[in-house]
């Protein structure tokens, strides 16, 4: 059994930056497994008081199981953050996707749902189903592409407490890759394209590269997200961009 954990720093540099995007990295999640069952759970707090009140809660579940040639896999996550009384996060995301496989191909179901404070979005209820393609594989690197097709229902919170709703179908593409630039160097990334069926011109885009430096017993990594929404529905900007960093354990 191979189980990978994120341990030695905030959860928050995992999960924070995943609920500031609309856009899921299920593949940063949880790693597709080559054992029967998978379980990563993590919970961390931290708590101020005196000349700055602040209060953070992280925690991160995945579950993956394989089925004969089928993925099954879990992830929730929730975080909150307070300053001074303040109100910074109050988010949650889950989601659940079963991916058959067809040798190195698959067929992939999923839903998924979130709220995003710092995007005033209330919630994100997401449906789709798609089919990812084995591009190219040498050892252990390789690079996918993939179709799909998915119904979201949002809802915003707009000025003066209104709300703004959105059901839309959109087109899904992505690409994920792993490549070795030496031997303890390792480069995974994973990009997401999606766009509003009746109207082009509404396009999101998701970007994360995950540099590994595998020097020692428990590897480091860089972490890169770029999101870009096209067309936004409330006053927020239209990109957002973060860099983190963290450790990884293998078991």
């Amino acid at each position: 059994m191979k189980k990978q954990i994120l341990l030695l720093l905030l959860i928050s540099f995992s999960f924070s930056n995943t609920f500031g995007q609309t856009i899921i990295n299920t593949e940063a999640l949880l790693k597709e497994i080559d054992s029967t069952f998978a379980f990563k759970l993590n919970i961390e707090g931290n708590v101020n008081f005196g000349n700055i009140e602040f209060g953070q809660l992280n925690n991160s579940l995945s579950i993956g199981k394989k089925i004969n040639n089928s993925l099954l896999r879990f992830s929730f996550g929730y975080e909150y953050i307070s300053e001074d009384k303040e109100v910074l996060a109050d988010d949650w995301v889950s989601q659940i996707r079963l991916n058959k496989f067809y040798k190195k191909n698959s067929a992939f179901i999923f839903v998924q749902g979130q709220n995003v404070k710092s995007l005033k979005l209330l919630h994100r209820y997401l449906m789709g189903a798609g089919y990812r393609i084995r591009i190219k594989e040498k050892q252990t690197n390789y690079f996918d592409f993939s179709l799909g097709l998915f119904y979201e229902d949002e809802l915003y919170e707009a000025e003066n407490l209104s709300q703004i709703e959105k059901y839309n179908y959109r087109y899904s593409l992505s690409s994920f890759s792993n490549f070795s630039i030496t031997e303890k160097i390792l480069l995974n990334t994973s990009i997401y394209y999606q766009i509003n069926t009746e109207d082009l011109n509404d396009r999101r885009l998701f970007i994360e590269p995950r540099l590994y430096f595998d020097f020692t017993s428990f590897p480091i990594y860089l972490n890169l997200k770029y999101r870009y929404h096209s067309k936004p529905y409330v006053e927020i900007l239209k990109s957002d961009t973060e860099l983190t960093f963290g450790v990884e354990i293998d078991f």
